[in-house]
């Protein structure tokens, strides 16, 4: 079997369009949708960012019937560290292949809002770290860790930065993150939308040192003309890295791709 996108959103997040055709007309792999839970999420008007799971899975299934390949169901959660109790029950009442975790934001703003490119870069770094530690050692009922860098997408953090402002934190991260079995992924939107392959190139080693074996490529679609995107080159990535195999989830159980 060949690796497949697992960062994919369609019109069952807050923040996407698309429709499940899109991607299915580009491949013949299984297909695994991420959708956005939020709570109180800053980039959508405090909303609680719901899917629908009941319309979800009933999609799934009717395109199921229509298409050859596996459709999987996938979620992405957003920590907030005042809603985990929410979080879980959601996570509870439904049935999904794939959990991401990712740290959107701060309870006041979306990380990507301009409101922090008006503060001091160190500390925005320093804090993102800090309470992506805080969060993980309070919630990782997840598979993957999504795009650590998306707290520093907007500052143009160099590696050099990142690892003198937050090289404990990161190892520490990574540790937790081997520890409970979370895969790192390669976030491809990250990598090359944002240029910030330099940060990958930092981390990747560090998750390596860590026991880390788990990885994963998402392009972090949110429109069909970005699936799997830059994949060939994130591969190559971790080649340089001495890795050759990335990681597929169904019902959470984890298999190697060999690439």
């Amino acid at each position: 079997m060949a690796y497949y996108d697992q960062h994919v959103h369609t019109y069952f997040s807050f923040d996407s369009d698309a429709q499940f055709e899109d991607y299915l007309a580009q491949t013949q792999q299984p297909l695994v949708t991420t959708e956005h839970l939020e709570f109180g999420n800053p980039d959508d008007g405090q909303r609680d960012d719901q899917p629908d799971y009941h319309a979800y899975k009933n999609r799934i299934a009717a395109l199921s019937a229509q298409y050859p390949q596996d459709i999987l169901r996938g979620i992405e959660v957003g920590y907030n560290p005042n809603r985990v109790a929410d979080i879980r029950t959601y996570l509870a009442a439904g049935d999904y292949d794939l959990t991401l975790l990712s740290f959107h934001h701060n309870g006041r703003f979306d990380y990507q809002d301009h409101y922090f490119l008006e503060q001091d870069k160190q500390t925005v770094v320093q804090d993102y770290y800090r309470d992506m530690l805080a969060g993980l050692r309070d919630f990782h009922d997840a598979d993957v860790l999504a795009h650590f860098d998306y707290g520093v997408r907007i500052l143009e953090v160099t590696p050099d930065e990142l690892a003198a402002w937050a090289g404990p934190e990161l190892r520490a991260i990574f540790d937790l993150a081997v520890q409970y079995g979370l895969a790192f992924e390669l976030n491809t939107k990250s990598m090359f939308r944002w240029e910030n392959l330099p940060l990958y190139e930092y981390a990747i080693p560090l998750y390596l040192a860590a026991g880390g074996t788990r990885f994963t490529i998402g392009s972090d679609a949110h429109r069909s003309d970005a699936f799997q995107n830059h994949f060939d080159e994130a591969k190559a990535l971790l080649k340089r890295n001495g890795v050759t195999s990335l990681t597929v989830y169904r019902k959470h159980e984890a298999s190697s791709v060999t690439f």
